[in-house]
């Protein structure tokens, strides 16, 4: 395995060499007591850099000082954020939480659990975000001399690290470990990330050695043990102009297009602070990122790179969101999605919030809710009852906490307000007839299904002595053994909804005193 263990301030630069540009003033006596180590002998790089008079550097010429000669001080990186189950292993102790502001320094080790993610930030500005899943250990982290640049050493075990690196003078050495092939790096951003045995680079500014192969950015590659592939461009980053602004449903997720070439897509969710707090990380085949785990309501920004078919992931797509999904709306329980009602009051009913003091409730024509018919929000209660004209209505519930707090709506659902249906027709009657065992009446069966009858006996025209008052499903009725006199009969029929219709014209039977003659009047047939 090969390590980058210049500086890399260019191309071809010694190994082990710290490269200074000369300002004026400097002499090797003076960089001496500055950037090197007390027992180290400045005319060792006096003859490195054929230097005549130590007196006199040429102002803007490139001294070349030994690594070994330079003076050290460890430094600390400090842990920008931490999300999740973030831990710290250091001098054979126990692990330990690792917060927000905690120093690290050479020796310690930061791991990361499922959709936890550490950022950090090193001695000369370099920042990188280790991801869920993640291993990192420091290995090294030592100023050089008073303005002799950082070396930073870190070696990745499993996971991924996004970092970067930022230009300056004089050139900072940092270098990336790893299992497979080691990486030395240099004002850049790049991302490296293991997968079994292989590791996955991609440069997204700068140039990175990936063991003796340099790449370049916008271009990635895929190393085994000994085996470096060559460098690929980029896939292009996928188009999210899809995604919503403000998202008010749960759980999170997220459709957008599908990128030319991708195969699988790695999507991130950041706090919008711009503070690389990284929340939720995943790989997802299909164009569809979704997690089971949602943040808390706030501002975020969602980042999509799509994945060639050797892994290779591209530039990163942003879009920022909104999650305001609580407090979430009420359950509706009635009236039904779909239901066809026939009463001008219509009753709605939902579940109750825990977080509720209030609920919002919407009735409008239209599905868009442009001109709501009923829009209340003072209702404390799991229920109202309002008038519909007829036609089809949509409503819609939302949850209002004490502090005036406003969730999302929910999914609105669509009713029919309708004008009931005539009510089934009086059913034809046959006159009366006397049998053995008494009085029987028949009538013609309704068309309408499920329909019942309801037949009516008493002994006066106005129906206020009733004898007799039943609902059947026959189409015939007997009156056993009626004692002599008068008697009224009428039939209406009884929708299988209850409604019923009108009752059909009476008609009149006169029992004689002979118990078992009927004398039997003119009839008036019911329509």
């Amino acid at each position: 395995m090969l390590a980058l263990a210049t500086s890399v301030a260019a191309q071809g630069s010694a190994e082990g060499m710290l490269e200074h540009r000369v300002e004026r003033g400097d002499t090797l006596i003076g960089l001496h007591a500055l950037l090197m180590r007390p027992q180290a002998d400045w005319r060792v790089v006096q003859r490195l850099n054929r230097i005549a008079d130590p007196r006199r550097l040429r102002t803007g010429s490139t001294l070349r000082i030994p690594l070994s000669m330079l003076r050290e001080e460890p430094v600390s990186a400090e842990v920008l954020h931490s999300h999740g189950e973030v831990f710290v292993e250091r001098g054979g102790a126990p692990r330990e939480p690792l917060a927000a502001a905690a120093l690290l320094r050479a020796g310690d080790v930061v791991t990361t659990g499922a959709q936890s993610s550490a950022s950090l930030r090193f001695a000369d500005g370099s920042r990188a975000l280790l991801g869920p899943g993640a291993r990192l250990r420091v290995e090294r982290l030592v100023q050089r001399g008073a303005n002799g640049g950082v070396d930073t050493l870190l070696r990745l075990d499993s996971g991924a690290l996004e970092t970067r690196v930022p230009p300056a003078r004089p050139a900072p050495r940092f270098e990336l470990r790893t299992p497979v092939t080691n990486l030395g790096v240099r004002g850049t951003e790049f991302r490296a990330r293991l997968d079994g045995e292989r590791l996955l680079a991609e440069v997204l500014q700068g140039r990175v050695a990936v063991g003796p192969t340099a790449l370049d950015a916008g271009f990635g590659t895929e190393a085994a043990p000994g085996r470096v592939a060559l460098p690929r461009p980029l896939p292009p980053a996928p188009d999210l102009r899809a995604v919503p602004a403000q998202v008010e449903r749960l759980p999170l997720q997220f459709g957008f297009a599908a990128a030319p070439g991708a195969t699988r897509y790695r999507a991130q969710v950041f706090d919008a602070g711009g503070n690389e707090h990284l929340i939720l990380d995943g790989l997802f085949d299909t164009p569809l990122a979704a997690w089971p785990d949602t943040p808390p309501d706030g501002r975020y920004e969602l980042r999509v790179r799509a994945a060639d078919a050797g892994g290779v992931e591209g530039r990163a797509a942003t879009r920022a969101f909104t999650l305001k999904a609580r407090p979430e709306p009420p359950f509706q329980l009635k009236p039904r999605a779909g239901e066809r009602l026939f009463d001008a009051q219509v009753a709605f009913a939902w579940s109750a919030h825990p977080e509720a003091a209030r609920y919002r409730l919407q009735v409008a024509a239209s599905p868009d809710f442009a001109a709501p018919l009923i829009d209340r929000s003072d209702l404390t209660g799991t229920g109202f009852n309002g008038s519909l004209p007829t036609g089809t209505w949509h409503w819609r519930l939302a949850t209002v906490r004490a502090s005036g707090d406003t969730g999302p709506w929910g999914d609105a659902a669509a009713l029919e307000r309708a004008d009931p249906p005539p009510p089934p027709a009086a059913p034809a009657v046959e006159p009366p007839k006397a049998s053995d065992a008494g009085l029987v009446v028949r009538w013609a069966a309704s068309p309408l299904p499920g329909a019942r009858y309801q037949v009516q006996v008493a002994r006066d025209a106005a129906f206020t002595k009733i004898v007799v008052d039943e609902t059947t499903t026959a189409t015939e009725w007997l009156l056993p053994e009626p004692e002599p006199g008068s008697y009224h009969l009428r039939v209406r029929g009884v929708a299988a909804d209850g409604r019923a219709g009108d009752f059909g014209a009476a008609q009149v039977a006169e029992i004689s005193g002979s118990r078992w003659w009927l004398w039997l009047l003119p009839l008036l047939l019911l329509l």
